[in-house]
């Protein structure tokens, strides 16, 4: 993979709430501690990714039955983190799809709110960090277009 100059894991200026996303990422969503939801989520947390119910309990749900046997669950790599107000944007990569999570905090320092982007890679071996040649036929496909202009 190049060089992340901007990989979370290395950065020393991180806020608190950076720095809360990137345990409980690790910790409990990639790792095993259940108690950092009870911790780090607010009691009336607000999930927007289909599927998955809501409030804490909503989450340890998604976590214990689904999340915890996914292959590779504790492999992910952190690619950008973001703070910005209240929210905390996480660009994320896994085994199989990357992510971008979006957290809105409330004023104690917990999370409320979540949306996220989740998207297969788009290549085998994807390096978020590669720079980009130009090859729109993943584009055409997508949108079902032609190659040929119109």
């Amino acid at each position: 993979m190049e060089p992340n100059l901007y990989d979370p894991r290395k950065r020393t200026d991180l806020s608190k709430r950076e720095k809360i996303v990137l345990e409980f990422m690790d910790d409990c969503m990639h790792g095993d501690d259940l108690s950092l939801i009870d911790k780090y989520m607010a009691e009336d947390y607000i999930q927007h990714t289909p599927g998955i119910g809501q409030g804490r309990e909503g989450v340890r749900k998604y976590i214990t039955e689904i999340a915890y046997h996914r292959p590779g669950r504790k492999e992910w790599t952190p690619i950008q983190l973001f703070d910005c107000g209240d929210i905390i944007i996480l660009h994320k990569l896994l085994k199989h799809v990357i992510i971008a999570d979006f957290l809105r905090f409330n004023e104690d320092d917990q999370m409320i709110e979540h949306w996220d982007v989740v998207q297969p890679l788009p290549e085998s071996n994807y390096d978020p960090m590669k720079k980009s040649t130009e090859d729109l036929s993943r584009f055409q496909a997508l949108f079902a277009m032609s190659s040929k202009s119109d």
